[in-house]
């Protein structure tokens, strides 16, 4: 049995929000990967207690932490697929 069988077909939600953590690393560089980690965790298992559906927790996740930087750091690198 594979990992993702294991899990239901799902990914394991640590290696999705490192991802997240990465990709926010590179659109806000001047903030610290340690709060990243810090914000993107938190906010994730923030939203896992109050869902009752998960399967939109990371896009969620990322969405939230994004709008909280964007309010407080000026730089923001955007990817080509964002708008600003």
């Amino acid at each position: 049995m594979t990992d993702s069988a294991a899990t239901g077909g799902l990914v394991d939600p640590e290696i999705v929000l490192q991802r997240e953590v990465e990709t926010l690393g590179q659109r806000f560089p001047e903030v610290d990967r340690a709060e990243l980690s810090d914000r993107v965790h938190g906010t994730y298992e923030h939203l896992k207690g109050e869902a009752t559906v998960d399967s939109h927790l990371v896009a969620m996740t990322e969405k939230q932490v994004t709008e909280d930087l964007r309010h407080r750091v000026e730089t923001v690198h955007v990817r080509g697929d964002d708008t600003v």
